[in-house]
């Protein structure tokens, strides 16, 4: 049995002590394209990459571009590939890191879906990135923006819980929580 996310989310937020959500200090903002996926972003035949549909931009949380793509990245190929535990494992391994950061080796190799290597190096990068450019490194923040995200993809699919994409985001919604609940934890957890 795992974590109902928005049942996590309605307690951090009622309980009276001080969490990551309620922190307000740690919030930085800046103009985000808002709704940065891959179905976005186009290449052309010189293979220049192009943003399109800014309908949605404006202040955002400083790490939101990259949480969305990220997000995107993991759902989107979670419907195309159907071993549960190997996308379970690569939840474990997107979310394990404290800061934010490019994976190691060892964490990228731990994969053998030719998929997933793809999808892990592709993050591994865009995580350096979002550290680079926004100088952010506490992964808290990025695992939160994700959760958000992940609960949201979950709501743009059928309501058919059978659906893969929704099933997958709130199984990463769910592992999130789990995470942020025991941080100062050896992660995953030994009885995993």
């Amino acid at each position: 049995g795992g974590i109902d996310p928005l049942l996590w989310l309605q307690h951090k937020i009622e309980s009276d002590n001080e969490t990551i959500l309620t922190r307000k200090q740690d919030i930085r903002v800046c103009v985000t394209h808002g709704d940065l996926h891959s179905g976005n972003l186009l290449v052309d035949q010189d293979d220049v990459a192009w943003v399109i549909d800014f309908e949605r931009s404006g202040e955002g949380h400083i790490l939101q571009d990259f949480v969305e793509l990220e997000t995107d990245l993991v759902i989107r190929l979670a419907s195309h590939v159907q071993d549960v535990a190997e996308f379970y494992n690569l939840c474990l391994v997107i979310i394990r890191p404290d800061e934010i950061r490019k994976f190691r080796p060892s964490e990228i190799s731990s994969s053998q879906n030719p998929e997933y290597l793809k999808v892990l190096h592709t993050i591994s990068h865009l995580r350096s990135l979002a550290k680079k450019s926004t100088g952010v490194t506490d992964a808290r923040q990025y695992l939160i923006g994700m959760l958000f995200n992940a609960i949201f993809r979950a709501t743009l699919t059928s309501r058919d819980f059978r659906n893969t994409a929704q099933a997958r985001a709130l199984m990463l919604a769910s592992i999130i929580c789990h995470r942020l609940d025991h941080w100062e934890m050896p992660w995953p957890p030994d009885k995993w």
